[in-house]
């Protein structure tokens, strides 16, 4: 069973606050390939990435799977 992650609460922050997704991943703490990777919903980056872009966004992590 594949989790995926809901990105486009991600896209709407981005989109709201009209930012960038580089000056995203500098307030996340983050790298941009990473956030390419979590908007791709590929497997293969590290779960604390998720964290970090849910405190940003101020949701709970549940909130950011389907």
């Amino acid at each position: 069973m594949k989790t995926t992650i809901k990105t486009e609460i991600i896209k709407n922050y981005i989109i709201e606050n009209k930012i960038s997704k580089t000056k995203f991943c500098k307030i996340c703490k983050i790298s941009t390939s990473t956030l390419n990777k979590i908007l791709a919903n590929n497997d293969n980056f590290r779960t604390i990435a998720l964290f970090k872009i849910a405190r940003v966004i101020k949701v709970q992590i549940y909130q950011m799977f389907n």
